[in-house]
């Protein structure tokens, strides 16, 4: 029997390129509408971080080994965070177009471009032409992956690299190219390390390998080895580099290791049992933006309905039909051992969307099969456009209200006191801040100032204020004698602390002079110190 894989891409004149290439406008419609809003949105935080890290391989330091933060006070903040794919690119561009939100976001945005497209690429070998075409106009509409690949994150990058890695994987299996197996395992290599949660598509490469390889009698001892070489060969580089990042955490202030503090080992399995796994949050992230209740209405009718893109009798090549399915179950060990940090960022399910979306058009096609089959034969084309383009319609309006509720200015008034400070305060300035949630960093991002947030890592809960105002009085105070000149923070923190902490706001209030005062903010100016005994 003779099997033909290649599986080319469309020509740029044919209707299904045409079609591709409006996927691929429509997504990008999406993704680069807002790119130049100042980092206030929902995920305010981690962009103000990336940014925060770009700016310094731009101004200092361009070893990428070494991310920087700005909240270590005086001394050099390297902080282990995963490989630093998308804040060094744009870090490489800013000497092209200067230090801009819109950089980072459409660097960002470009991978998400590339994503949709690898998917595309993907979902064509392993099902069909017309579900490949569905999954990409779903990609580039599903509201999750929208506002995530509209923001300065690493998680576009990683699923980008993912989608392509699977991609090329599919391809030896169907070739037996070892150059693809190559540019696999290397791909796949940059993905993790971008960030860790690309491992989840582990079951779905494994569950290819052995399915491909089975229905083409290929699956030989000698086969597995060779790729068992290169899956070992990629965990080195990944298991080296965050063996690093965990140096870096636990050496330099602001001794900080992403993705650490909230795993199962630290909290504990009573304590998680008790907060129900966290399945409230994690329901409502998917619920209100993730994917939106037609999405997962999509996915789980996706995942029960018989697959019809995978007809034995008929295929001509070979094919991997529950690939998506075994994606999905990926995450599953992760949130098992990581659901406190997957629900506090969200953003890391980003490596699901792709299933999600191959899924869901995969449930479209079943529901365009039924309403076809109670129709005339002469209107089903109709029939199926139609459920087509009202599914995508449906997932289009839904998502546009996530998006309008997850773009909001939630840190507007941290971002107009970062820019308050920056005014009032010198280059050399240490500050030392409180923004509307504790911990995060956009004020000093948009200061432009080295200091600490406030209460400073490492403390056990860097979100809230310890109880005992003695501890935050004398954590303030070794600040000062530190050198800290500059106290910031935003009207609804003060307002917590007359309400909260009088005794901290108290000592505030000796210890520093007003400056500025704003329905908004407060910045103080600090006056000099020693710790207390």
């Amino acid at each position: 029997m003779k099997f033909h894989f290649e599986n080319r891409i469309p020509g740029l004149g044919s209707p299904k390129a045409v079609l591709l290439v409006g996927v691929l406008a429509l997504g990008a419609v999406f993704r680069f509408g807002t790119i130049t809003q100042p980092f206030t949105d929902a995920l305010n935080w981690r962009e103000a971080c990336n940014a925060m890290m770009a700016r310094n391989f731009y101004h200092g330091s361009w070893n990428i080994f070494y991310p920087e933060v700005d909240w270590s006070g005086p001394s050099l903040g390297y902080s282990g965070f995963e490989f630093q794919t998308v804040s060094y690119i744009a870090a490489l561009l800013y000497g092209i177009t200067g230090e801009h939100e819109w950089v980072g976001r459409s660097v960002a945005a470009l991978f998400g471009l590339w994503g949709i497209f690898a998917l595309y690429q993907l979902v064509r070998r392993v099902w069909d032409e017309e579900r490949a075409l569905l999954s990409a106009a779903i990609m580039a509409l599903l509201p999750g992956s929208i506002f995530i690949e509209r923001s300065f994150l690493s998680d576009p990058a990683m699923v980008a690299l993912m989608t392509t890695s699977m991609w090329m994987l599919i391809v030896y299996l169907q070739t037996d190219r070892l150059r693809f197996l190559l540019l696999s395992g290397v791909i796949g290599v940059w993905g993790v390390l971008t960030k860790p949660p690309g491992l989840v598509i582990s079951f779905a490469m494994i569950y290819a390998t052995l399915t491909i390889l089975r229905f083409r009698h290929k699956l030989k001892p000698r086969r597995i080895v060779l790729m068992g070489i290169v899956a070992v060969m990629a965990l080195v580089p990944v298991i080296a580099y965050y063996l690093w990042a965990m140096h870096l955490g636990r050496s330099y202030p602001p001794y900080h290791i992403a993705f650490t503090g909230y795993l199962l080992w630290d909290q504990g399995l009573n304590q998680w049992w008790n907060e129900n796994y966290f399945v409230g949050p994690l329901v409502r992230w998917f619920s209100s933006w993730l994917w939106t209740p037609p999405v997962i209405v999509l996915v789980v009718l996706g995942i029960l309905l018989p697959l019809r893109a995978f007809d034995p009798e008929k295929r001509t090549s070979a094919k991997a039909p529950w690939l998506f399915h075994w994606w999905l179950v990926g995450i599953l060990p992760l949130y098992i051992v990581a659901a406190r940090e997957l629900v506090l960022n969200p953003q890391n399910f980003h490596i699901i969307n792709p299933a999600a979306a191959a899924l869901s058009s995969d449930a479209i096609m079943s529901i365009t099969s039924f309403f076809a089959g109670i129709v005339r034969s002469s209107s089903s084309v109709v029939v199926r456009t139609r459920v087509i383009a009202v599914s995508l319609i449906i997932i289009a309006v839904s998502g546009t209200i996530a998006l309008i509720r997850m773009c909001y200015p939630y840190a507007r008034h941290d971002y107009e006191l970062g820019l308050a400070l920056r005014r009032v305060s010198q280059p050399r300035d240490l500050v030392v801040t409180m923004a509307s949630v504790l911990a995060e960093p956009i004020v000093n991002y948009y200061s432009q100032r080295r200091g600490w947030l406030f209460p400073p890592p490492p403390v056990e809960d860097v979100t809230a204020l310890p109880e005992d105002d003695h501890e935050s009085i004398r954590m303030f105070d070794k600040l000062r004698a530190q050198g800290a000149a500059w106290l910031a923070m935003v009207a609804s923190q003060q307002a917590e602390l007359k309400r909260d902490h009088p005794l901290l706001l108290a000592h505030f209030q000796r210890t520093c002079r007003l400056d500025q005062r704003n329905p908004k903010w407060f910045i103080y100016s600090i006056n000099p110190g020693a710790p207390r005994n």
